[in-house]
This record gives structure tokens, sequence and C-alpha cells, in this order.
């Protein structure tokens, strides 16, 4: 008897399968390598890393604005700190690093999601400066305090999703390694 092709393979399309025989096996186990598939696929925090190097792109640029920005009370704390064009270097060399490790991350495949993780930690760092500036600077109470801790917050989140993606691709090759160290043992 021949080999039949399975009613629901022949609904498939050929760019699908064609898709489907080239995509990147993360582990050789096939439940492992599915549980990766699956966290890497669901969850993505991506959108929110890009938002977030844009609102940092726009923080920069205001801050190098010829006019000055830091005016009111609520930043003394940080003017005691950094300057304005200090910050607005900061922000901008932080969102356009994250933007170049997300385009080359979205375009080549998971290899930066260790450079992903060290601009969420990067961004998390900013925001929470920021959002302690603004709460030390009290009074006045500053809307900024309470929007700068839900932008580090978030940014702690993406950083934990980025580590999450740099475990499935394995980064620094601990699963490998593992493996390794597993199929030795048991041949000695």
């Amino acid at each position: 008897m021949a080999y039949q092709i399975p009613t629901a393979a022949r609904l498939v399309s050929a760019p699908v399968v064609c898709r489907i025989l080239t995509m990147r096996q993360y582990d050789p186990d096939p439940a492992i390598d599915a549980r990766i598939r699956r966290a890497v696929r669901y969850g993505q925090t991506r959108w929110a890393e890009i938002w977030f190097s844009v609102i940092m792109w726009v923080v920069g640029l205001t801050c190098l604005m010829p006019w000055p920005t830091f005016v009111g009370p609520q930043y003394r704390i940080i003017t005691s700190y950094v300057s304005e064009t200090t910050a607005g270097v900061i922000a901008l060399a932080v969102g356009t690093a994250r933007i170049t490790a997300l385009y080359i991350n979205g375009r080549r495949g998971r290899e930066t999601s260790f450079v992903r993780t060290l601009g969420c930690l990067g961004g998390f760092l900013f925001w929470l400066a920021m959002a302690l500036g603004f709460a030390l600077a009290f009074p006045p109470l500053s809307l900024s305090a309470g929007i700068y801790s839900v932008f580090a917050i978030a940014e702690l989140h993406s950083s934990g999703r980025a580590a999450g993606d740099m475990a499935a691709e394995d980064t620094f090759g601990f699963r490998k390694r593992r493996r390794a160290s597993a199929g030795n043992s048991t041949a000695a």
C-alpha cells in the first residue's frame, strides 16, 4: 500500500510547508523545542520594547533642544546628578541601541536577545532614575513620578521576556554544555 498524505497536510500550501521545513530548531528534543517555540511565539514584548525605545528617543530629543527643559522645582534632584544634555545623550544612545537590536532581532532571528535584555535593563534604570528623581523632589508631587514608575516596571517585565528568549535560544550554551557533560558521564 502506498503512503498517503494526511488530509490536514494536503490543506497546507507550499509556502507554508517551506516555512515549516526551514523553521529554526531551538532544541533537538521535540518536546523541549515545542515548549520553547510556544514561549518565543506567545507573550512577546517586542512592541512594548519598540514603544519604550521611541519614548526614550522623544525624551532624549526634548532634553537636547536649545531651550531649557528641566526648569520646574520637581527637576531639582535630577539636575543635581545629570545635566539636560547628558540625560538627552543617554536617552538617545540607549533608545538607538535598542531600536537597532530589535531591528536586527526581527530581521535575522533571535540572535540579539542578550542585547535586548541589556537594553531593557538600561531602560529600567533610566526610567527608575527619572521616577526617583521626581519622587524625591516632593513637594511638589509630580505626575511624572507615577508615570515613570510604571515605565520602569514595564521595562523590567520586558527584560524578563527578553531573558526568556535568551534561555530559549540557549545564548550562553548552558543546555548544550549540560547535555555534553551528561553524555560524557554516561559514557564513562
